[in-house]
Order: C-alpha cells, then sequence, then structure tokens
C-alpha cells in the first residue's frame, strides 16, 4: 500500500511538473514569414495588401521585426524641432522581402524635405508624376511621396509646416517596367506614408487620402531628369 500511495505521489509531481514546464517555456517564437497584412505594423490593408503582393511577387514575407512607426513618428518631432533647412533622414520605416527566391524586395524610409524640392518636377524617363499629395514621383525603382504636416505634436508647425517625404526602393525582382509596377510601389508608399501622417496627428492626415487615388500628372519635357538622388 505504501508503495502504491508512493507511485501515485510521484506521478502527481511529475504531471505537475509537466504542465507547468508547459506553461512556463517562455514566450512563443515569433513567425518567421507573415502575410502583407502584418508587415511593417500592421499598416497595409485591402488595395496596399494587393500591392504588395503585386509587386513583389509573393504572398508570404519575412516578418518585418519590431514596428518603427512611433521610432520614425519621434525622429520626425526631434529633427522638426532642430531645423528642417537641409534634407534630413528620420530613419527606416520598413524592409518587404518575399519569401520565395526570385521575388522583390522594399525599403521605406521617412525624411524632410526642402520647399523647392516640390518646384522641381523633372525625373527619370521611367517615373511617372501622380496627383498625390504635394509631390507623388511614381518608379519601378525609386518612388517618392511629399507631403505637408501641420500637428499639435509639432510645435510651430502651423506658421512652418514640417515637409515630410517618403522613400521607396525596389529591388531584385527581374520584371519589366510597367505602370502597374509604378503604381503599386506608390500604393504602399501612400500606405506608409498615410499610417505615419496618422500617427503625427497631422491636419487632414497630411492632405492623404486614406485610400490612395492615383491620377497621372502632365509630364514635363521627358528629356530633362532630375539629378536628386532621393527621387
Amino acid at each position: 500500500m505504501r508503495i502504491r500511495n508512493i507511485a501515485r505521489t510521484v506521478g502527481v509531481v511529475l504531471a505537475f511538473g509537466l504542465g507547468a514546464s508547459a506553461c512556463g517555456g517562455g514566450e512563443s517564437e515569433e513567425p518567421r514569414f507573415v502575410a502583407a497584412g502584418k508587415l511593417c505594423g500592421s499598416v497595409f490593408s485591402d488595395d496596399a495588401v494587393a500591392a504588395v503582393e503585386s509587386a513583389i511577387g509573393d504572398t508570404s514575407f519575412f516578418a518585418s521585426g519590431d514596428d518603427k512607426l512611433g521610432k520614425v513618428a519621434t525622429a520626425v518631432k526631434d529633427l522638426y524641432a532642430d531645423g528642417q533647412s537641409v534634407y534630413t533622414s528620420a530613419g527606416e520605416f520598413c524592409k518587404i522581402k518575399g519569401e520565395k527566391r526570385g521575388s522583390g524586395r522594399m525599403n521605406i524610409s521617412f525624411g524632410f524635405y526642402k520647399p523647392e524640392d516640390v518646384l522641381d518636377n523633372r525625373h527619370s524617363a521611367s517615373q511617372r508624376l501622380y496627383e498625390l499629395g504635394k509631390q507623388a514621383v511614381a518608379g519601378a525603382k525609386n518612388s517618392s511621396l511629399r507631403f505637408e504636416c501641420v500637428s499639435p505634436q509639432l510645435d510651430g508647425s502651423d506658421k512652418d509646416p514640417a515637409r515630410i517625404v517618403g522613400l521607396m526602393s525596389f529591388r531584385e525582382r527581374d520584371v519589366p517596367e510597367s505602370q502597374a509596377l509604378r503604381e503599386d510601389n506608390l500604393t504602399v508608399l501612400h500606405a506608409a506614408s498615410f499610417a505615419l501622417a496618422k500617427k503625427l496627428e497631422c491636419e487632414n492626415n497630411g492632405g492623404l487620402p486614406q485610400k490612395a487615388v492615383l491620377r497621372p500628372k502632365p509630364e514635363p519635357d521627358p528629356s530633362q531628369e532630375s539629378p536628386s538622388q532621393y527621387r
């Protein structure tokens, strides 16, 4: 009888130990691959999700890690307080890379632009202008979106709006340049820019619509190319 009781006690202890181990085994690991809607702090939805998948050429992506939206917003506020007379980077917002081999890669970052930048509509022959924000230039490899932000988070912006530029570079995927790819890239960049404008509480979301409406603008002389490295 005593042996049976000891065996029963040992069994209970072991069962309890295994249960505690299962419950207290630490936090679950973050998934290595995620859907487009989970990228970059989950700022993409609807058309932007479709644009990410179409541009990258995949429906599964390397997890983009920590949500950097708050960090970029903080950098914008700090840099604005220091002045915005020249281009200054507020840092990388997100990297997007497809799971399968041969898929594309996007890098999105933000910074400040100079007032005269939006007066110059020259760009490379492979890019196109769109009526979005203060200036939108869409390309198969590089795109930019400029908007102004008046916000209670940016002291003095009611008199001198923050001039924010979103930059997107697209690499690796070997596909021909096309209007569809340009507009996919701009749609993705718009979603990221809208998220930042909303985070900063920009008046009227920085003049950006919640959903990208892509209307091409009349083109300047195509023989003139902008020397700017940020377009």
